[in-house]
């Protein structure tokens, strides 16, 4: 007899010697009954198995951290053999169930998480383990708290995304099952700008712009498009404003004047709306003179391609 689990012993047996089965075996019985001090306590139980082969049978719905006498019987058409000698087993202690969990998110870019003990903890808790973090990323924080802990506050709550917590109970066996939370934050405009706008490759009438979006915590949300906002430094008003649908991070700005300095930013969009743009980025345009186009050279008998100046 070993246990299997916290509510599970299994029972292993052999076959009577022939000489001693008196007819045709049909099946097995198992019959088991709490001791409590050395005593049986309460009903005995049993279990029948109607295979004349069998040599094993699993006995569950048992109590966790408590011991059982076993015997096993053989029975024929004639009705039942004589028991085997009683063996005793104990189960293992159980780990606790799950912990009741409520999850409330404030206006601070925090969230309460609140707690009550497990209904069935099997001996005295001795803590508990929280693990929580964005539902689109793969690593979570871990913060575990006492037995006499019941709440936490979150921080660095990010809106416009959704969150996953995980509770578990612990006693002197291990951690129990987690209970599993999901809340979804709204959305909101962007708080911050997007990052590292710059501006290469220019030539006399274009421009190619890179950026990358807001930093994680100030996107508020999926961001779904960006505005790029740009005019010439020596006229005042008039800025030309581009939407970049779908929200890419990279755009040429053409049909611009040659020999121009220009000044650049951006923002980014939620569902919500614009968020800051971003500070300004200058940059010029190349003189018409300057134009790169490039043609066909040789060299040494040999067909290359590269650029040439040309005066246009």
């Amino acid at each position: 007899v070993e246990a299997v689990n916290s509510t599970s012993v299994k029972v292993s047996w052999r076959s009577p010697v022939p000489n001693k089965q008196h007819g045709q075996i049909r099946g097995y019985q198992v019959h088991y009954v709490k001791m409590e001090n050395g005593e049986p306590r309460g009903q005995p139980m049993l279990k029948d198995i109607m295979l004349a082969d069998a040599q094993e049978m699993i006995i569950s719905g048992l109590q966790p951290e408590t011991t059982y006498s076993l015997t096993v019987t053989a029975y024929t058409t004639k009705g039942d053999g004589a028991r085997s000698k009683p063996r005793l087993v104990s189960t293992t202690g159980a780990v606790p169930g799950k912990p009741r969990l409520v999850i409330s998110h404030t206006q601070m870019s925090t969230a309460l998480i609140q707690w009550h003990p497990p209904a069935d903890t099997y001996g005295p808790l001795q803590g508990y383990r929280l693990r929580f973090g964005r539902k689109d990323m793969d690593t979570f924080k871990i913060r575990e708290f006492t037995e006499k802990d019941d709440h936490y506050t979150a921080t660095d709550i990010h809106k416009g995304t959704s969150y996953v917590f995980r509770l578990a109970a612990r006693n002197k066996v291990g951690f129990g099952e987690e209970t599993v939370k999901e809340i979804t934050i709204p959305e909101d405009l962007p708080s911050g700008f997007p990052q590292n706008l710059h501006a290469e490759s220019a030539t006399s009438s274009s421009v190619l712009l890179t950026w990358q979006p807001p930093i994680l915590s100030e996107r508020n949300g999926n961001i779904t498009k960006y505005t790029l906002l740009y005019r010439d430094i020596n006229v005042a008003h008039h800025p030309t404003e581009v939407p970049v649908v779908p929200a890419d991070t990279i755009m040429t700005l053409s049909g611009l004047k040659p020999d121009t300095t220009y000044d650049v930013k951006i923002r980014a969009h939620t569902s919500k709306g614009p968020g800051p743009y971003s500070p300004s980025v200058q940059f010029r345009t190349l003189p018409v003179d300057q134009g790169r186009i490039c043609l066909p050279c040789f060299f040494k008998g040999i067909l290359v391609f590269g650029y040439r100046f040309l005066k246009l």
